[in-house]
């Protein structure tokens, strides 16, 4: 036990943090990820990876020929916060969320795609890192992802999400969510934006919608093929922009 404790010491501490966090060395994971909150986004999107294969708590594959490492935070921004210090220590330079978000507008509907240009902080973990209301992904990453989801001819929006750290007592962050003008409600993409922000980490997102809360109808309400197809849509979408940007 002595022995590999102080093994375990000699370990860069930097190395150490990312294995404790991903279950894998650095250099296994790739510059370009795709988030996923959800395993049914995270099975969704590793099955459209060649050569997919494990590495601790990630998966690597490619897509286009490009590598890409897929990491499963699990819901909500202090877990995805805790994802994006790990893979800012391994280098990576790229991240896509997609997965699953509510609508907050009545014109958009279960199955249609929505690409965040910015991020409401409704949630705690954001504030910790940044001290504004509003927090914009990457513009390059935004555009790349809205232009690849309307060359398939998906029905696909553009505009804010509101992050909040409530699923089902979401009922006040709701009611802001619409007085500041956001078509989507999420619990996830304003630590990506935030964390990113201050390490220089391109970032996006494009997520599917899944229920529409202003209308009382929740997840487990609508979840049904197409929402399923949609999130398929976001995904896809997503390893495409990545296959396709520059790091």
């Amino acid at each position: 036990m002595k022995a590999a404790a102080s093994l375990l010491r000699a370990v860069p501490k930097q190395v150490r943090e990312v294995y404790a966090i991903l279950g894998c060395r650095p250099g296994k994971v790739e510059r370009r990820v795709l988030l996923t909150a959800t395993r049914i986004a995270t099975r969704r999107a590793v099955r459209l990876l060649e050569k997919a294969e494990r590495r601790g708590e990630t998966f690597h594959g490619y897509y286009g020929g490009v590598a890409i490492s897929i990491v499963h935070t699990g819901i909500g921004c202090p877990a995805t916060a805790v994802a994006l210090e790990a893979l800012h220590r391994a280098g990576v330079r790229v991240v896509v969320r997609s997965d699953f978000a509510g609508a907050v507008k009545e014109n958009i509907k279960l199955g249609d795609l929505i690409v965040a240009e910015r991020a409401f902080t409704g949630d705690g973990t954001s504030k910790r890192y940044i001290n504004e209301a509003i927090v914009e992904g990457s513009r390059d990453v935004t555009s790349v992802l809205f232009s690849a989801a309307l060359s398939k001819g998906w029905r696909t929006h553009l505009g804010s999400i509101w992050t909040t750290d409530v699923f089902f007592r979401e009922m006040e962050d709701l009611r802001r969510a619409v007085e500041a003008g956001c078509i989507g409600i999420d619990m996830e993409t304003a630590a990506l934006f935030a964390v990113c922000s201050i390490y220089g980490v391109k970032c996006g997102a494009i997520v599917a919608v899944s229920d529409k809360p202003i209308e009382g109808k929740d997840f487990f309400d609508c979840l049904g093929r197409k929402v399923i197809d949609g999130l398929d849509h976001a995904v896809e979408t997503a390893l495409e922009a990545l296959s396709e940007l520059e790091v």
